[in-house]
């Protein structure tokens, strides 16, 4: 842990006291300012970081004029301004302006991701009203705690002490955004024992509890893991763990996962290296499958508790990248990964721009140098190339899992979707300008998967391909790709978007 924690938990600015109601101080401020608000508010919180749950007053004048709304607002302190970023307007039922004490959840679109420049969420009554930014009884505040981890892979160099060099300046760069912690995960001596990857997840959740209790009971509390190859690893099986017993101030926070490079040691997931056809490439495929075949790691995942995952990697051929050569292999980022959260991961193929797995070129030097140094302004980059893409002529299968092994095919990939007709359509979102290709081919054979058409999205970003003839009866998959080029002025941002968008029948799911 980082010394900048203790010094922003204890000095920095406070959120407003929640006064509880019928004390007297709360009955002398709501009368003192009863002409001038008739709507106080009490307090502010959220229990899942997608709505915030407000207690407020209201007095007869409530029900005068416009209907009661509220605005949540993200800002870099308890006060409502102008500069405030506003994230929803709610317009209250009718009942909510009863007089009297109410309790109401507002929905917030699109949640309360980690924003550590703006660290506080205020809601405001009535913010578009005269008065909203003079009168503090309209606003009720709370602010969100930040903790960053990162976590290194496997056969770590053992005379880094504290971790390697470039997960410390992670973590450095993470503080100097505004994270209140950053636990930089060093499990090094462990790192060279094959199948020691998973037991580091309990680890890790003892650090981030010790954390957590330096906070107030109340706290709302994000997590944001970042982890290279098995380091993926370390932070699923930490999330596993939280996901059974989720520590009080974790609930209303928004927890990122963040996965350089995913690489679980075993042989049988899918995504594994390149390997240099001479002997020093024959003799390193026989370490790394004679390591893994020990290892037996499982799976890495995105767990259900997880509200925002994204995925750097690249399958960069060994023979393309000169200075990696010399050692005969290149381990490559396990795609996609299996996610049982209920929100899509977000892919970003750096092949292109020449990444490896490891060393000075490795994927985690890239994000250091050109993600890690723009979080404060939640990584501009990665939002704007983010890709999404769906089937919109399609509904879920109707057939049910009979095994604990379809169960688990389910939960890692989603329902298999039902075509109507014998035509796919796609539609999505991209950069604007973007080309778009969606790539199908049939679950039988996963080697073999064609190019269906290629498509620009536009000014909005919005894309959309369909199928110009009938597809034969079965199982298919289905991937779009994105490539910005208003972006690849330089090699280092080559990035190639992906969106996996599952699995499809045509002419109904034999199954069901």
């Amino acid at each position: 842990m980082f010394p900048l924690f203790r010094r922003q938990v204890e000095g920095g600015p406070r959120r407003r006291k929640a006064v509880r109601p019928g004390a007297p101080e709360a009955l002398e401020t709501r009368l003192a300012l009863s002409v001038a608000s008739p709507v106080v508010m009490d307090s502010a919180t959220t229990v899942d970081s997608h709505s915030v749950a407000v207690r407020y007053d209201a007095d007869p004048t409530a029900r005068t004029g416009s209907p009661l709304s509220f605005g949540v607002y993200r800002s870099a302190d308890a006060a409502f301004d102008a500069s405030d970023q506003l994230l929803t307007v709610y317009d209250a039922p009718a009942s909510a302006a009863t007089p009297g004490a109410h309790d109401l959840t507002v929905p917030v679109p699109g949640g309360l991701p980690i924003d550590v420049a703006q660290p506080y969420v205020l809601v405001v009554a009535n913010p578009n009203a005269p008065g909203a930014t003079t009168d503090p009884a309209r606003t009720a505040s709370f602010r969100k705690f930040t903790i960053g981890v990162v976590a290194h892979g496997g056969i770590i160099n053992t005379s880094w002490t504290y971790g390697t060099p470039w997960q410390l300046q992670i973590g450095r760069l993470m503080e100097d955004a505004g994270y209140d912690a950053v636990i930089p995960f060093n499990w090094i001596d462990e790192s060279h024992q094959p199948g020691h990857a998973a037991p580091q997840g309990a680890r890790l959740v003892n650090q981030i509890q010790k954390i957590l209790d330096q906070l107030p009971d109340d706290a709302v509390v994000d997590l944001h893991l970042i982890g290279h190859s098995q380091g993926s690893l370390v932070d699923t099986t930490a999330l596993m763990k939280l996901e059974d017993s989720m520590p009080t101030r974790l609930q209303g926070g928004w927890i990122k996962d963040t996965l350089l490079d995913p690489h679980a040691a075993n042989n049988y997931v899918p995504g594994q290296m390149s390997t240099a056809k001479n002997p020093i490439g024959i003799l390193a495929r026989a370490i790394v499958t004679g390591y893994q075949a020990q290892a037996k790691d499982p799976t890495v995942y995105v767990p259900s508790i997880v509200d925002e995952a994204e995925v750097f990697y690249q399958h960069t051929d060994v023979r393309d990248v000169t200075k990696i050569e010399t050692s005969g292999y290149n381990l490559w980022g396990q795609v996609p990964v299996p996610n049982r959260s209920a929100s899509p991961i977000h892919y970003y193929n750096l092949t292109r721009t020449n990444a490896t797995h490891s060393g000075a070129t490795g994927v985690q030097f890239w994000y250091r140098n050109f993600i890690a140094t723009t979080l404060a302004e939640q990584a501009p980059l990665v939002q704007e190339l983010r890709l999404e893409g769906s089937l919109t002529n399609a509904t879920p299968s109707t057939w049910a899992p009979t095994s604990a092994s379809e169960q688990q095919t389910i939960e890692n990939w989603g329902p298999d979707l039902v075509v109507q007709g014998d035509r796919p359509t796609f539609s999505g979102a991209a950069a604007p300008g973007a080309s778009v290709r969606v790539y199908v081919g049939r679950t039988s054979d996963l080697t073999k998967i064609k190019v269906l058409d290629v498509t620009t999205a536009d000014a909005s970003g919005h894309w959309s391909i369909a199928a110009d003839q009938d597809f034969a009866d079965g199982r298919y998959r289905a991937i779009a790709m994105a490539y910005s080029p208003d972006h690849h002025t330089r090699p280092a941002f080559a990035i190639v978007s992906m969106a996996p968008m599952g699995r499809f029948w045509i002419g109904g799911d034999p199954r069901a």
